[in-house]
């Protein structure tokens, strides 16, 4: 018997798409979220419930040991975006 996910739509730009794959691509393991978030072109990108909570963690870990406040300050608005659709989700 299939499983079926549940996807949370996040809306990234490319540049949030590749600070996720850099800082927390351990934590991508579904194949649809890793696809989406290599697609360039791809605007919305479907995370599970589980992805979605283990990758604001690993970027709230990168966040808290950053030495450059541009970084932290983009984090902390990447983190912050995710959790708004987290919570909507």
């Amino acid at each position: 018997m299939l499983k079926s996910i549940a996807y949370i739509l996040v809306d990234l730009d490319n540049e949030q798409k590749e600070i996720i794959l850099r800082k927390a691509s351990f934590f991508v393991q579904d194949e649809v979220t890793a696809e989406d978030l290599n697609n360039r072109r791809k605007k919305w990108i479907r995370f599970s419930k589980a992805a979605i909570t283990d990758v604001i963690g690993e970027l709230s870990y990168h966040c808290n040991r950053s030495r450059s406040n541009r970084e932290c300050l983009f984090l902390d608005e990447l983190i912050t975006h995710l959790e708004f659709y987290e919570r909507a989700g």
